[in-house]
Order: C-alpha cells, then sequence, then structure tokens
C-alpha cells in the first residue's frame, strides 16, 4: 500500500511540475497572441501605404491564426482528457495523465515556443518597419479627406429629388412668407421630432454615395441662402474634438472672436451667444464621434439658437446619424438609371462624344451596372477607361473585379476601406469572411451568426449568448451600411456590390472564392475560408483543396452539382482545422468515419443531401455547435448522439427528432423545433428537465403519454427563461379530459413567455397559470380543437394575437381591465362609493391587434365585445365558420381607426338591424355567407381610398357596383365576386386604375348590356390584369370588354360552354394584346380551343387542366409565340399529341 501511495504522490508531483511549465507556456503565448492582434489592428491602418508592411502584416496575421488554431486543439485534448477521466479508474487515470502530459510536452508545448517565437520575431520586424515610417505614436485615422462647402462637381447628376426632399427638411418654405413665421417643416416626421428650436438632420450611406455632394448643393442652393441669416460649414472627420470644432465654428461665422487664448467654458459661451442671435444653418460633414456623451456636450450651446435653426450631418453610419439627430435620418442610396449613366458617361468619355464609340458605350453600360449607382465608382472606373479608348482594355476592366484594379488613394475602395478601419477587430473577421460568399447573396440571420460563433469571431460578454452578442454585431455592420436587410425578407441580409468588393479587398490572403468564368483563382497558402460557387469543379481539383491544412471553413453553395463522395474522406483526413462545414444540398449520400478528424468542428450543415443515416464516429465531434440535417432522409442518430454537449443548435426533420435517444442530454441545446413524449424511458417529457438553453419555440407533441401532473412538472418548463414561444399539443384520439386537466396544469411555462399555443385538450377548464397575473407578457394566444372548453380566464391587455378554432366557448373572454372593473364594482357596491368604480375604468387599453374566430359553433353574439374604446388597436378581425353568431354590432366598425382587414365567412345567421359602415384605414374586405350583412353593399364601401382587396361571395342582395362608389376605390387592385346571383351590373369597374386582379364566377344575371363593340376607347392608364371568369359570354359586358387589352393572363374556370370565342365573338381575340397566359381549367364540355388562338402573337403560355371533352390538332391550333404548354387531365390521345408537340417545340 505504502509503495502505491509513493508511487501515487511521485506522479502527482511529476505532473504538477509539467502543468505548470505547460501552463506558464500557454500563458506567454496567449499574451503574445493579444499583443499581435492589436499590433495588425493598428498595422491595418497604413498597409495600404507600403507593401512591405503589408507583407509582415499577412505574416503577423497567419502567425496569429497559427497560434489560435494550436490553443484551440490543446483545448480540445482537453476536453478529451476530462471525457476519458470520467470513464477512468484512478490507477489508469494516474498513467493516462502522465503520458497525456508527456505527449503535450513533445508535440504541443515544442509547437507553442515555435508559433511564440514567430510571433515575436514578424511582430518586432512590423513594428521596427513602422517606426522608420514615422507610423509610432498618436495618428489620425489615415484617408480622411477635407471637403468645403462649394460644390467640386460642374453638373450634379440625379439629386433634384433629394435635393427638394432635404431643402424642405431644413424648413425653407415652398413660397414667400414672413421671417418671423418659418420654422421646422411641418412634413418632418413627428414620430422623432423634438421641440427645440434647433433640429438635426442626419444623411447617411456608404462611402462615395454622395453624400457631401448633396450637402453642398443644398447648402448652395439660393432658398436655403436667403432662408438662413447664417451658415456654416465644418468639415469633422474623425477628430470630434469639442473644443476644436466650437472654435471653428466661432471662427467660421466671422464675428471677429479671438479665440486661441479661450479654454471650452468661454468657446461654449461665445457659441451661445452667437446662435442666440441667428437662424442658422450648420454643416457638419463626414462626422464619426459615437461618443453620445461628446455630442451633447458639443451640441448643448448650439441648443440656443434661433426658432427653425438646423444642423445637417453627414455620416456612414446609422448609429451616429441616431446618436446626433433629433429627427429621422435619411438614408442615401446610389444615382439610378438614365441619371447614373450620364455621369458614367462624363466621367469614362468627359470630352470625347460616346456616340462617336458605339462598342464602347455599349461595354460602358455593362460596367456601369456593375457599380450599383455609386458617383465615386464612377469617377473611380471611369477614369481608368479614359485612360485608353480601346475596346480591349474597356473590356479588361469589365471582366475584372473592382478589388482587383489599381486604386488611387481617392478612389472607390480606399475611400470604403476607411469604414472598415474604424471597424472593431471582431468586427472586421465577421465582415472579411461574409467576402466568401457571391454578391448577392441574402444572408439568413441565424445562419450567419452561428457562423460567426463556430468561428470564434464572437467575444464573450458576461452571462450574454453567443448568439446575441453576434446578432448585436449583425446590427453594427447593418448600422455601418456593411449590410443592408433584406427588401424580399426582414430576417435576410444583402451586401451591397461595392462593399463586397471591400470584403475582397481586405480579405485576401486569408478568403477565397471559386467561381465559374473567373479563369485560374490563386488560392494563397494562408487561405482560411474558401467556398466553391459555381456548379462543378474537376474531381483532382477538389481534392488538392485538402493541401490547404490552414483552411478553417469550406462552404459549397447549392447549385454545385458534382457528386462529393469520393472526396470527403480525403478532405476530412487532411483538414483537420475545419470549423465550418457547409455542404447543404450538394450531392452527397453518406459522411464518413473519418469526419471524427475534424475535432475543430463547431458547424456541420448537409441539410438537402441523401444522407440517410450519420456516422458512429460523428459523435466524438465536442466542439459540435450546429447540426442542420433538414430536408435528409435520415433513419436514424447513431448511439451516443446525447455525448454531444456542446451543441447548441440542432435542424433536424420533424420525424428524424422523435428517433434521439436521451435527449435530455444535450444540455447546451438551443433550438429543438419539437418533441414527441413517448412512455419509454428515453423519451419521457422529463429528458426537458435540464435543457434550459432552449430558445425560440418549443413545440410539445403526443403530451397524453404524460403519465401525471407530477410527470408534467418534471419538465420545469417554468425554469427555461429563453422561449419566446410554447405549443403544448395532444393526439386528437385523445379523449382522458380528467387526465388532460392534470397535465396542463403541470405544464406551467415561465412568466416572460410571449407566445403559447394549444391543440386538442379535452379538459373543460383553462389551468390556473393561463392568468395575466402569471403570464405578465403573453402577447399571442392560440387555442384550436377545445370543444369541452366552454370559459376562457380574462385576456391580458398585452395580448396583441386571439385565434380561436374549433373551441367551445359561449362567449369571449373578458379583458384584464374589465375584470378588474367588476371586481372594484363589486366592492363599490359593499362599500358603497360609486365615484370611486367610475374611477377604476382607467385610461389602459387592449393592444389587441389581431382577432381571429373559426368554428366556435357555441358562439351567438360579440356585440358586447367589439367596444372601440376596449380595442382600439384592432388591426385585422375574421369570423368563420361560427354557424350560430347572430349578432355583431355594424355601426362600431367605424370607430375602429386602426382596423385593416376585415372577413366574415360562413356565418349565415348575422342579422344585421343597421348598417355596417367601415374605417377609411381598411383594406382588405371579405364578405362571404355573411347573412344580412351583405345588405350594407355596396354603400359600406364609400370613401374606403385605401382599399386593395374586396372579395364578395354568396352575397345575394347586391345587385350592383355604380360607378359612384367604385371611383372611390383608388386603391382597389384584387376583386373577386363569386355567385352573386342578383348582380346585374359592373358599372364602376372602368374607373379602378389599380385593378391587376379579378375575379367574376357564378353572377347568372351579368349579361351583355348592349350590343358588342371593339374600339377600346377606354384611356385610363393601367396596369396589366389577370381575369378569371366561369363563361366567356360575359366578356360581353361593357366594364370588361374594355379591359380586354390590358388582360395579362386569362383564366377560364369550370364553364359549361362547349365553343369559346364563336361568331361574332372571334373578333374579340384580336384585342387580347397583352394576352401571356392563357388557362382553362376543368371545362368538362369544351370541345376545342377557340379558332383564332393561332393568330395570338403575345400568348407564351397555354396551360390546359381537367377539360376532358377538348380536342385538337397543335400544329394548327397554337400559335408560334407560345414557350411554355402544362397540360393534364386531358384525354389520353390529346395528352400524347401535346407531348410530342412540346417535344419538337422545346417548349
Amino acid at each position: 500500500m505504502d509503495a502505491i501511495q509513493s508511487a501515487a504522490v511521485s506522479a502527482a508531483e511529476q505532473e504538477v511540475r509539467l502543468l505548470s511549465s505547460f501552463g506558464e507556456d500557454r500563458r506567454r503565448l496567449e499574451t503574445a497572441l493579444t499583443k499581435s492582434q492589436i499590433l495588425i489592428d493598428r498595422a491595418e491602418r497604413w498597409s495600404f501605404k507600403d507593401a512591405r508592411l503589408a507583407q509582415l502584416l499577412t505574416q503577423l496575421k497567419d502567425a496569429a491564426y497559427d497560434a489560435e488554431d494550436l490553443l484551440d486543439d490543446i483545448d480540445c485534448q482537453d476536453q478529451q482528457k476530462k471525457m476519458q477521466a470520467q470513464q477512468s479508474q484512478a490507477r489508469q487515470l494516474l498513467h493516462n495523465s502522465l503520458n497525456y502530459l508527456r505527449n503535450l510536452m513533445n508535440g504541443a508545448a515544442k509547437n507553442m515556443k515555435t508559433i511564440h517565437g514567430r510571433l515575436d520575431a514578424i511582430a518586432a520586424d512590423l513594428e521596427g518597419l513602422m517606426g522608420q515610417l514615422g507610423l509610432h505614436g498618436d495618428y489620425s485615422m489615415p484617408g480622411n479627406r477635407q471637403m468645403g462647402s462649394l460644390v467640386n462637381e460642374p453638373i450634379v447628376y440625379g439629386r433634384d429629388e433629394e435635393r427638394e426632399k432635404v431643402i424642405e427638411l431644413l424648413g425653407v418654405p415652398r413660397g414667400q412668407r414672413n421671417h418671423e413665421n418659418d420654422s421646422v417643416s411641418a412634413s418632418a416626421p413627428a414620430k422623432r421630432r423634438k421641440r427645440e428650436n434647433v433640429s438635426v438632420r442626419s444623411i447617411y450611406g456608404i462611402g462615395g454615395v454622395g453624400k457631401t455632394t448633396l450637402a453642398q448643393v443644398v447648402y448652395n442652393d439660393e432658398r436655403v441662402v436667403k432662408h438662413f441669416d447664417l451658415q456654416i460649414w465644418v468639415c469633422v472627420s474623425d477628430n470630434f474634438d469639442v473644443g476644436s470644432l466650437s472654435k471653428e465654428i466661432i471662427d467660421n461665422a466671422g464675428k471677429g472672436y479671438e479665440t486661441d487664448r479661450m479654454n471650452l467654458s468661454s468657446l461654449q459661451e461665445t457659441l451661445k451667444k452667437i446662435v442666440m442671435a441667428h437662424r442658422f444653418l450648420l454643416i457638419l460633414d463626414d462626422v464619426w464621434n459615437e461618443n453620445s456623451r461628446e455630442w451633447q456636450k458639443f451640441y448643448a450651446p448650439l441648443s440656443h439658437g434661433q426658432v427653425g435653426s438646423m444642423i445637417l450631418v453627414t455620416t456612414r453610419t446609422l448609429k451616429v446619424a441616431n446618436i446626433a439627430g433629433t429627427m429621422d435620418p435619411i438614408f442615401l442610396e446610389g444615382l439610378s438609371g438614365d441619371a447614373y449613366w450620364d455621369f458614367f458617361k462624363s466621367c469614362a468619355f468627359r470630352c470625347e462624344n460616346p456616340e462617336d464609340y458605339p462598342e464602347l458605350e455599349k461595354i460602358g453600360k455593362d460596367i456601369a451596372a456593375k457599380l450599383k449607382g455609386s458617383p465615386l465608382a464612377a469617377k473611380t472606373l471611369g477614369g481608368m477607361l479614359n485612360e485608353d479608348m480601346d475596346a480591349g482594355h474597356w473590356t479588361t476592366i469589365l471582366n475584372s473585379e473592382l478589388w482587383e484594379l489599381p486604386q488611387k488613394e481617392d478612389d472607390i475602395l480606399p475611400a470604403l476601406r476607411l469604414s472598415y478601419l474604424y471597424l472593431l477587430p471582431h468586427l472586421k473577421r465577421c465582415f472579411s469572411f461574409c467576402s466568401i460568399f457571391p454578391k448577392d447573396y441574402e444572408f439568413d440571420k441565424s445562419d450567419l451568426t452561428s457562423i460567426w460563433v463556430a468561428e470564434g469571431f464572437v467575444i464573450p460578454q458576461g452571462n450574454m449568448l453567443l448568439e446575441d452578442i453576434a446578432t448585436m454585431y449583425l446590427r453594427d455592420l447593418t448600422s455601418r451600411c456593411f449590410l443592408q436587410q433584406s427588401h424580399r425578407d426582414p430576417l435576410n441580409y444583402v451586401m451591397h456590390d461595392l462593399i463586397h468588393d471591400l470584403a475582397q479587398f481586405v480579405s485576401i490572403d486569408e478568403c477565397s472564392r471559386i467561381d465559374k468564368g473567373r479563369g485560374q483563382i490563386r488560392i494563397p497558402k494562408t487561405v482560411r475560408h474558401l467556398s466553391i460557387c459555381c456548379t462543378s469543379l474537376e474531381e483532382k481539383k477538389l481534392m488538392e483543396l485538402a493541401n490547404y491544412d490552414k483552411l478553417r471553413s469550406i462552404i459549397i453553395h447549392s447549385k454545385f452539382r458534382r457528386g462529393l463522395d469520393s472526396v470527403t474522406d480525403c478532405w476530412f483526413r487532411g483538414l483537420a482545422n475545419i470549423r465550418c462545414l457547409k455542404l447543404s444540398f450538394c450531392k452527397i449520400t453518406k459522411l464518413p468515419e473519418s469526419i471524427s478528424n475534424l475535432k475543430h468542428l463547431r458547424y456541420l450543415d448537409v441539410s438537402g443531401t441523401s444522407i440517410r443515416t450519420l456516422p458512429t464516429s460523428l459523435c466524438h465531434l465536442n466542439n459540435l455547435q450546429v447540426l442542420n440535417i433538414t430536408r435528409c432522409p435520415l433513419e436514424c442518430f447513431p448511439q451516443g448522439f446525447s455525448r454531444l454537449h456542446n451543441l447548441r443548435k440542432l435542424y433536424p426533420t420533424e420525424t428524424a427528432v422523435s428517433k434521439i435517444s436521451d435527449i435530455g442530454k444535450l444540455t447546451s441545446l438551443q433550438y429543438l423545433p419539437q418533441f414527441e413524449v413517448r412512455k419509454d424511458d428515453q423519451h419521457k417529457i422529463g429528458e426537458l428537465k435540464q435543457m434550459t438553453q432552449l430558445r425560440g419555440c418549443l413545440h410539445i407533441k403526443k403530451l397524453e403519454n404524460v403519465e401525471s401532473k407530477e410527470d408534467a412538472c418534471h419538465a420545469e418548463l417554468d425554469n427555461k427563461p429563453h422561449l419566446d414561444e410554447l405549443i403544448l399539443e395532444w393526439s386528437q384520439r385523445s379523449s382522458n379530459f380528467h387526465h388532460e386537466t392534470e397535465v396542463l396544469e403541470g405544464l406551467q411555462p415561465h412568466k416572460k413567455l410571449k407566445k403559447l399555443k394549444i391543440r386538442h385538450y379535452g379538459g373543460m377548464t383553462s389551468p390556473n397559470w393561463l392568468r395575466p397575473q402569471t403570464l405578465t407578457c403573453l402577447s399571442e394566444l392560440h387555442v384550436k380543437n377545445m370543444r369541452k372548453l366552454t370559459e376562457l380566464p380574462c385576456l391580458p391587455l398585452s395580448l396583441t394575437s386571439l385565434v380561436l378554432n374549433n373551441v367551445g366557448l359561449k362567449s369571449l373572454p373578458r379583458l384584464w381591465d374589465e375584470c378588474q372593473d367588476s371586481t372594484n364594482e363589486s366592492k363599490t357596491q359593499q362599500g358603497g362609493d360609486n365615484s370611486s368604480s367610475s374611477r377604476s375604468r382607467s385610461n389602459r387599453s387592449s393592444l389587441l391587434r389581431n382577432l381571429h374566430i373559426s368554428f366556435c359553433s357555441n358562439l351567438t353574439s360579440l356585440e358586447g365585445w367589439l367596444m372601440p374604446h376596449y380595442l382600439p388597436s384592432i388591426e385585422a378581425f375574421t369570423v368563420k365558420n361560427c354557424k350560430n353568431l347572430t349578432l355583431l354590432p355594424p355601426d362600431s366598425f367605424k370607430d375602429f381607426v386602426s382596423l385593416k382587414s376585415m372577413k366574415i365567412v360562413a356565418c349565415p345567421m348575422f342579422a344585421c338591424r343597421r348598417e355596417l359602415i367601415l374605417p377609411p384605414s381598411i383594406n382588405e374586405v371579405v364578405l362571404n355567407r355573411c347573412g344580412d350583412l351583405d345588405r350594407s353593399l355596396p354603400g359600406c364601401l364609400q370613401n374606403l381610398k385605401s382599399l386593395t382587396r374586396l372579395a364578395i361571395d354568396h352575397s345575394p342582395h347586391i345587385t350592383s357596383l355604380p360607378e359612384q362608389v367604385m371611383c372611390q376605390l383608388k386603391s382597389l387592385e384584387s376583386l373577386s365576386i363569386v355567385q352573386c346571383e342578383k348582380l346585374s351590373s359592373l358599372g364602376g369597374l372602368g374607373a379602378l386604375a389599380s385593378l391587376k386582379d379579378i375575379d367574376i364566377r357564378r353572377c347568372p344575371k351579368l349579361a351583355d348590356s348592349e350590343p358588342p363593340m371593339f374600339d377600346f376607347t377606354d384611356e385610363v392608364q393601367r396596369a396589366e390584369i389577370s381575369l378569371s371568369i366561369d363563361r366567356t359570354t360575359l366578356l360581353k359586358v361593357q366594364s370588361l370588354r374594355n379591359l380586354v387589352p390590358f388582360i395579362r393572363e386569362l383564366k377560364i374556370m369550370y364553364s359549361s360552354e362547349r365553343e369559346m370565342f364563336v361568331g361574332e365573338d372571334r373578333e374579340l381575340l384580336r384585342w387580347f394584346k397583352s394576352l401571356k397566359h392563357l388557362l382553362i381549367r376543368s371545362c368538362k364540355e369544351l370541345n376545342s380551343l377557340p379558332t383564332e388562338l393561332h393568330r395570338s402573337t403575345s400568348l407564351q403560355k397555354l396551360s390546359l387542366d381537367g377539360c376532358f371533352s377538348i380536342d385538337f390538332s397543335p400544329e394548327n391550333a397554337l400559335p408560334a409565340s407560345l414557350t411554355e404548354l402544362d397540360f393534364r387531365g386531358c384525354s389520353g390521345l390529346l395528352i400524347l399529341r401535346l407531348a410530342k408537340y412540346k417535344s419538337q417545340k422545346n417548349l
């Protein structure tokens, strides 16, 4: 025993010595790395001035990356050691620990000293060179330019609209006014206007977009000069020193003050005295200051200017604009269309006549289109083009990336680079990484921030989640115009093409992208991030990528079509430093077991591939944070998958997630789309207990498998503070209502939950926790298929959306304010003080914006609930399939001043005692089988100038749509009228100039009111139209006939006609001059196509669906203009004929 103890003590002492030595080496390396990163940030500011400095900077960055990789490698080994230690016996543990440390000393420790030496040597050389160049000590940001108030351009192109907007926002009157009555423009947005004498307006946008030029044009406008009795221009740049700026403003005011000996206090008192006597305009050009305290100190004396004084700031960042501005900032975009081409021509051709160079003019237009309206880019490339008026020279520039072309200090990329230099180091890395994505790529917010976290770009801050910090980075880059929110999806982001060129420019040695058509791409040996954006690449070249052993990222975009099964094993064996691997929608069927070599891997996306199983070795990837396997036919997860304790986001298919055993061990998991409860031990609801990091939405299914309330409590949903949305769902076949009541009671979420959805709950009562006092932040409540539930508790005022679908309620739940009022009234009756009861009705009101009620057959009245003073924010009101609902307050709708959408469908018992009156705010009205409510048509459509969609269905009382009503619907784009049996006139249709989509079917009394005429004299300017009808004879109706020349798409559906456009109607087809698409669907009696159809010169697409009787020869019946032919549900013979024709014509 003594020998064993002695050996243990000796081993422990040896381990302490080794650890101490190793730990000291590590600390030294970390210190050297930190110093190197600070030096990198400083040196980047000057790297473009000296090639030697740029080369040393590249070497230092490469060494710093190597140091990071080594430290990460040591951390990986430490994690592995700890996991092994949990499974080892004491004696074996000592032996393994010593072996581990000896291996470290022989491997990692040696590498640490080597890399440390590299860092020190390169850093010393770099600092020495910077000293020789005089770049030490205090320095201002390089590249800042001083601009005065005079316009540098002989002609300013395309800014007339922006100039007028800014002048108006400065408060300059359009007409003549008395001087003393002029003040801040009434058009300034009320949202940010402040009651100050001096207002601040900011213009922001990317570098080189023309902010300063616009400010100069405004400053020198004659109207502005007359309006302000003092004008001052100051170019600020990065020198935001309150004293210096105050002195410059005083000096520029020209009042003769001696400022050289004034301290800050005296300067500010003097400045205050000057501005108090004037209505002034101050232009602060090129502001970078983000310190709000400094701004407030600077602004304090200026705020005493006379009423109507204005400060106009130009800046590149939204953050600066918001700090400085008292009014909404103006985002300045590039020049557009002809104006940009005119400016580009003036730069590229100068004194030459472009018409003398038709070939160059064509090339020039292609170059201009790449620059996205940037005036400075036009100057940069225009100057290059003008050097040689040769087509070969111009074509070379066209085929080059902007970042590959030589740039002078005042050209576009150096100008944009200045914005990059102002970024903090971690933001620089996030930004430059984006260069590996192609231009016009839409970044998914969640995806991009997850990759930044995986790459190690995100610096921890206290207890904040790394993803939240990354989102802050994204907002910061967006504020600085490096990214912009997509117009198509607010959760996506895009990068301006010129900013993308900048990203490539600053990351040339770290990021590479393989594109089609760019010739031989040089991939530097220092590359860390690589993407493949072409459709295919030779297998040999794919294999060669394994030689770039410093790679941290490989991203292959979804259009890549070559199979990867033969190369992934080669990559996984050679690229040990990979952290991000994105292979979504690639042709890959399996992942090799060698994936375990990727011990640094944190992000793996194989979504949309054909992978059916994951390798067992995947479970050894201890650093894996994100795994995306959506749209994969995954059959199972490997045993031990739950050992991935660092997994933060799992994106599985809905069926696959239920196959994960012991999922509760994934305690770092943040995203879990759904959890399916089973009765076996590895899938019970208690698995959720330790998953406290879950965020976003959690959908729990098959709750009938929860055994009891105690079992439900084991999930500890109240200990999931990051969850925003909770969906609780039973199977529809579940029927034990008492058991379900108990289970629901045990599923209480945390009090800050925002969205709650309950489905197929069979209980008769709601849980005690579904109360405003408990769920204080609830904004959405959706309940579905709860037929036994007859009552809900009071609703919180915070609720913005209430959806009731197939619920047994006899009346709607009361608002929390009403419940409070009822309580107070009860107390009042007991205490006898009526005045306090009336005062108890507070001014608080519900935030409810969306109310959706469907299939609630026990509901009979809404009269006591739809009260405008309780629902002032209501925007959307929908009632569907409530067969016993009879009472609705139709005259109350006029007071819902925010209402935008009203849909009443299949509520046949409505007894309308008063006329429906709609508010002017409404933009969508749907009335379908709504009892007597349709008696208010068309009168209720008066003055609805915002209405864009009107749908009337099964309305037996409407007889006409008169012009005096319809002409008021100036915004109407979509009109649907179906099964209105008494409708006989569409007289007002011609007045709807905005109409784009018309659907008129099953209106038997609509007939031709006069002989057909084909002069088409409708002079209304209108958009092209999509028209759906159920019989072609409707086109004889005058109001529809006048629309024929504008019809882009004609849909003929469910017609009983045997022939179409016959007799005198043949002539009508000739007037379909805009027709691109003809759809004929479910016309079972139709036996042929219109005989004149083959003469059409505009028709591009023909669709036939469910026309069993139709027969024709495509060679004779179809027009030559056709480019697309779709058909189904026709006779077998015709289908064969059309298929052959389609193949012959390559349609």
